[in-house]
């Protein structure tokens, strides 16, 4: 039988998906709404497991913020994490971003498979990462909203991140596989 939290974290899943896949944007509401039920989730089973989503928050709004400042993803991915961590607590989060990072690899994978990929896609992406490390951050290269107005195929990151967590939470809920 499932539990409040996996009935959460499954229509929680759901709305993101649908959200970005259709809108390319994970709205706010969704993602404050989905961290107070998460929170107060944890609050009912005690102050251990209220500290634990509270730090799950900070853990999954911290992982992203670096990608994010690098225009790699969007806020809503940022909140989205937070969000899964106040939902699942801080444990889950590090299986969470791998799987994350795994998932959007195959995203990205099929989303150029299903393109036809120049050369000169992959020299741009090689001449940003280098602008990047010459410069020690200072220029940034375009964001992921600006690339996507301008036409290219980007990944909806927040699909990948909800499949990291259910693999996660529903694949690998002691870190097996993932290793930690």
């Amino acid at each position: 039988m499932l539990s409040l939290k996996d009935i959460l974290l499954l229509l929680f899943s759901g709305l993101v998906v649908t959200f970005d896949c259709r809108e390319q944007r994970i709205p706010n509401w969704l993602n404050f709404l989905a961290t107070g039920a998460g929170l107060l989730l944890n609050v009912w089973s005690g102050v251990p497991s209220f500290v634990d989503s509270l730090y799950g928050y900070g853990l999954g709004m911290g992982i992203f913020i670096l990608p994010f400042i690098f225009g790699l993803v969007g806020a809503g991915d940022v909140k989205l994490m937070g969000a899964l961590g106040a939902i699942l607590g801080s444990p889950a989060i590090p299986r969470v971003a791998f799987y994350s990072v795994v998932a959007g690899g195959f995203l990205a994978l099929f989303s150029i498979m299903g393109k036809k990929v120049r050369l000169r896609d992959f020299m741009d992406v090689w001449l940003d990462f280098k602008l990047l490390l010459m410069t020690g951050g200072q220029v940034k290269p375009e964001s992921v909203k600006q690339r996507s107005q301008k036409g290219a195929r980007t990944v909806p990151y927040g699909v990948a991140i909800i499949i990291g967590a259910l693999l996660a939470v529903y694949f690998d809920p002691d870190g097996h596989w993932a290793g930690f």
